[in-house]
């Protein structure tokens, strides 16, 4: 009787010392665990603060606030933003040329509504015939000239070119960046290249000006930063219409890039891209904002183009935009946007129809005209019927909005993704 009673009670201890050194090892994992989780949750944290104070601190340098953009809605849910890409470049500075004095490559303005879930994208060519003024003049009502809409960032820097956008579309603009060429290659290269339908054999120059350096062949290409700006620059091949469309393309290529790599392994180096060389109006949580926005929602976006009338004056190419379009632009970015849809007569081209001419100051941001004796616009364009004042309506209605005259089908195949392709090329 005495060994088994000994036996259970070695077998009871032997037992419970299982259960407490099994107790040992659970909760020598479960500290193991919790460390690691601690150790991620510090690591997460440091990251976190990290990216914040280099993102603040980059945004704070390139911050300038504007004189010429307006509030934007409290709630964030819409906005527009222009964007105007000069042409400053190393080779350029090195002679001279500052970002005050350089002109704006390309001009984009873009409407954004989340309730809407979309976003219109119009690209403005640079030799468009806009009002503008000097910036000296800004105490002369009457300073105001035509001038190619590319020259008003030399007249004015960035406000001078948000007014020059506003009187040529009558659209409220509540941000602005500027971007010079090193930035966009940068941002490009940081998100491994874009996706593009080059539509032609092109060879153009790079960054700097060196001409035959980047060469590309028709079809669908990954490009890099450099081979994406001279994708975007090239105007000689078809028109600056067209050119245009290539930069709005290249934006929705840019926005879907993004949107499908992992954001927090790319924010650093996107962040670090701006400093010296992109200037803007916007907050860090404005920006945050906007970037949320795009991440968690599928943006509608709709691309429109400017059409319009080569003209010669004084021996000196403008590009007169079309009146029945420029109606058609303003009034679908306002409706984006949830504001009135604008009169034909608010758009100051249209209001100052046969009484244009380039680079005189004697017109006012007002409903005066000046003087009879000017010349008249048909002295220089022969406008299609559309086009005339006294047939443009004097507003579209909602219903009219449906129906883009500016609209027409990109000119590329769509993308072959197929294996069958793949094996093809192998």
């Amino acid at each position: 009787m005495g060994n088994n009673t000994d036996k259970n009670q070695y077998s009871r201890l032997s037992r419970v010392e299982k259960v407490v050194e099994e107790n040992k090892k659970k909760r020598k994992r479960w500290r193991r665990i919790l460390y690691t989780f601690l150790f991620l949750l510090v690591a997460t944290s440091g990251f976190l603060i990290y990216t914040w104070g280099n993102f603040s601190s980059n945004v704070k340098q390139g911050f300038k606030h504007s004189e010429n953009t307006e509030q934007v809605d409290p709630n964030f849910k819409k906005f527009s933003l222009l964007i105007m890409g000069i042409d400053e470049n190393d080779s350029r500075a090195a002679e001279g040329q500052t970002r005050e004095n350089s002109r704006t490559d390309s001009l984009v303005l873009l409407t954004v509504n989340k309730d809407k879930n979309r976003m219109d994208m119009v690209s403005i060519p640079r030799d468009s015939f806009t009002l503008m003024r000097n910036s000296s003049d800004k105490n002369d009502p009457s300073a105001y000239f035509f001038d190619k809409i590319t020259h008003a960032h030399v007249y004015g820097g960035s406000d001078g070119t948000i007014e020059a956008v506003s009187n040529l579309l009558n659209v409220p603009i509540n941000f602005y960046v500027v971007v010079n060429f090193k930035a966009f290659e940068q941002v490009v290269d940081s998100l491994g290249g874009v996706k593009l339908y080059v539509p032609f054999d092109m060879v153009e120059q790079n960054s700097n000006g060196e001409q035959g350096t980047i060469h590309l062949k028709q079809g669908w290409h990954n490009l890099k930063g450099e081979e994406a700006l001279a994708f975007a620059r090239t105007r000689y091949h078809d028109s600056d219409i067209e050119r245009g469309q290539r930069q709005l393309q290249i934006i929705h290529a840019i926005i879907d890039k993004a949107k499908s790599l992992n954001a927090l392994a790319k924010v650093n180096e996107l962040i670090s891209i701006g400093g010296d060389n992109v200037t803007h109006n916007m907050t860090t949580s404005q920006i945050t904002s906007a970037v949320s926005m795009f991440a968690t929602n599928n943006i509608n976006i709709v691309s429109h183009r400017i059409g319009g009338y080569d003209a010669n004056m004084a021996g000196v190419y403008y590009y007169y935009p079309k009146p029945s379009h420029l109606l058609y632009v303003s009034s679908v970015l306002n409706n984006t946007l949830d504001n009135n849809l604008p009169m034909a007569n608010d758009l100051i081209n249209i209001h100052y129809q046969g009484y244009i001419v380039p680079l005189i100051k004697k017109y006012e941001k007002s409903t005066v005209k000046p003087a009879a004796n000017f010349y008249r616009t048909a002295n220089y364009v022969n406008l299609a019927a559309e086009d005339l004042l006294q047939y443009l309506p004097k507003q579209l209605t909602i219903q009219d909005l449906a129906n883009d005259p500016t609209i027409s089908n990109e000119n590329r195949p769509k993308e072959d993704t197929s294996k069958e392709k793949s094996d093809k090329k192998q």
